[in-house]
């Protein structure tokens, strides 16, 4: 796992990312920092990661909030996310589908959850391209606190 700057970007395939990401997010949860990671995809949606010193960690995919005219998901879309726990995203400080654990069983399922949502969902293949950026951020009270930086 490499923690870099908010604009640094390392490139990988889907299929590597998702292989990877149960390791990335235990590194990220025993990382005594505040960690952020955005993995975004070639149509620029994304799934991104905040884990806290203490080890909560908030998942979120993309929704249709705060990105105009532009439709990310469609009503089946979010119907498969909603099918699957994500919490519903709302107007503003939670603009996107969520889901928190402060566990190790809720870490597995949160990567089980990612994975189908990047291919059920957002259909991503393994061979496509996707961009990740991991930073550290500014630590939150708690899970449910929403200054965040």
């Amino acid at each position: 796992m490499h923690v870099g700057r908010h604009d640094e970007r390392t490139t990988s395939s889907v299929g590597s990312f998702i292989a990877n990401l149960p390791e990335m997010l235990g590194a990220m949860v025993v990382d005594p920092r505040c960690l952020v990671a955005v993995i975004e995809f070639e149509d620029v949606r994304y799934v991104q990661y905040w884990v806290e010193p203490h080890g909560a960690v908030i998942a979120e995919v993309i929704s249709n909030l705060n990105i105009g005219d532009a439709v990310a998901l469609s009503p089946e879309d979010e119907e498969k996310l909603r099918t699957a726990g994500w919490s519903e995203p709302s107007p503003g400080p939670r603009p996107n589908w969520r889901f928190e654990a402060d566990d190790a069983a809720g870490l597995m399922k949160i990567v089980s959850m990612s994975r189908d949502a990047v291919y059920d969902v957002l259909r991503e293949r393994d061979t496509n391209t996707v961009s990740v950026r991991i930073w550290e951020g500014r630590s939150i009270a708690g899970p449910g606190d929403e200054r965040r930086g």
